[in-house]
């Protein structure tokens, strides 16, 4: 019995420290992460010669699946966590009777391994992904910068009407079901695979290894999270949410390619998104920049309280282009007021603050800058 008890109490010493080992390690990755950012050039230096290259060769092993390797990682984790969690819950109501001592030890483990496992994902996320808010952005790739005095008002509302015509122009052009509704008319995850050749011979800092983007399975998880797609930095892959308006994907699907490609400001991503797609040509993916950027700037032309002039313009989409438009927010609205969209959008809010990126979820609005002051000068 004794040596049974000293042999299962060292059993449980080894398997805490296991825990604590990794739940340093994953500490020690935050803050090294912290430390080394302080730097902007050591930083720098550590996306491209060591995250880049390593995100290219995780995307190029994760080619060969059809489906996105970062879901199914996620799938098993959670599964695992939700068992471990239960098992914990009934050791600790069936030894509580029996043994404080043991009955603790369960309690004990599960929140070592809770916090182990929060500890080490973001250290990992902070390694992996905080250090491409360090790498080129689209004035260094492209040598395209935004006004530090900001954009003028007629500049914004010329670029605006450039945007609409464009969207209506190839609102007719693209393909529609008998309800009037948007659809592809080719498959847009294998057209990605050239979307970025053109631009990318305009601007040689945009070209890298192609990878294909992936349709996330549990798309609505995504929807409720707010999210058209992400780019995962465990695993290098862009992951598109497929169950949102097809008339949207393509500008997400551009978007996390920008991101796979080293852009890591989301208000830069949409810009290079929108540039991609119009340098490429194909008609879905400029229709749907088209009115990826139509958004933003509507959106700052409203926020600027010219209401004239945004009515203006707005009277003068096309009905197809109102039509996919509301069908967009309609989408959207459905999750809004759930408990989850609120606060995985306010945790995301405050996630992109802690990288620096100042404006929180206004991030997004920011291309706008670099809208106006890339179009307001070639057309």
């Amino acid at each position: 019995m004794n040596r049974n008890s000293d042999e299962t109490k060292s059993l449980t010493v080894h398997n805490y420290r296991i825990r604590l080992i990794l739940t340093a390690a994953g500490l020690f990755m935050i803050l090294f992460y912290h430390l080394t950012r302080m730097s902007e050039k050591t930083a720098g230096s550590i996306y491209l010669h060591f995250i880049r290259p390593l995100h290219d060769r995780l995307a190029g092993w994760c080619d060969s699946t059809g489906t996105a390797v970062i879901e199914v990682l996620t799938a098993c984790l959670c599964t695992v966590l939700a068992v471990y969690l239960i098992l914990s819950v009934v050791s600790f109501i069936r030894d509580l009777g029996s043994s404080l001592r043991r009955a603790f030890g369960h309690l004990i483990s599960l929140v070592l391994t809770l916090v182990m496992t929060v500890s080490f994902i973001y250290g990992g996320f902070c390694i992996l992904w905080g250090y491409y808010y360090y790498a080129p952005g689209v004035s260094t790739v492209c040598g395209i910068e935004a006004d530090p005095d900001g954009i003028l008002h007629e500049d914004l509302i010329r670029v605006d009407e450039h945007f609409v015509q464009m969207a209506n122009e190839y609102s007719v052009q693209v393909k529609r079901d008998d309800e009037g509704r948007f659809i592809y008319s080719r498959d847009p995850y294998e057209h990605s695979r050239v979307l970025y050749d053109t631009v990318s011979r305009t601007f040689p800092g945009l070209d890298a290894p192609v990878h294909k983007p992936k349709q996330i399975r549990f798309s609505k998880v995504m929807s409720y999270m707010d999210f058209t797609g992400f780019f995962s930095p465990f695993t290098g892959e862009a992951c598109i949410n497929a169950d949102s308006p097809e008339c949207m994907t393509p500008s997400a699907i551009a978007h996390e390619l920008a991101h796979q490609r080293g852009i890591g400001a989301e208000d830069e991503a949409n810009f290079v998104a929108v540039l991609a797609c119009l340098e490429d040509g194909d008609p879905d993916y400029v229709y749907s920049a088209c009115l990826l950027a139509l958004i933003h700037l509507q959106n700052a032309l409203y926020k600027s309280g010219d209401d004239v002039q945004w009515q203006r313009i707005r009277d003068s989409y096309s009905p197809q282009v109102v039509h996919d438009l509301e069908e967009n927010n309609a989408y959207w609205a459905r999750y809004r007021e759930s408990r989850i969209y609120k606060a995985t959008t306010d945790t995301y809010d405050a996630f992109l603050k802690s990288y620096d990126q100042e404006l929180g979820r206004e991030t997004y609005g920011a291309c706008v800058d670099l809208l106006v002051a890339y179009y307001s000068n070639i057309w």
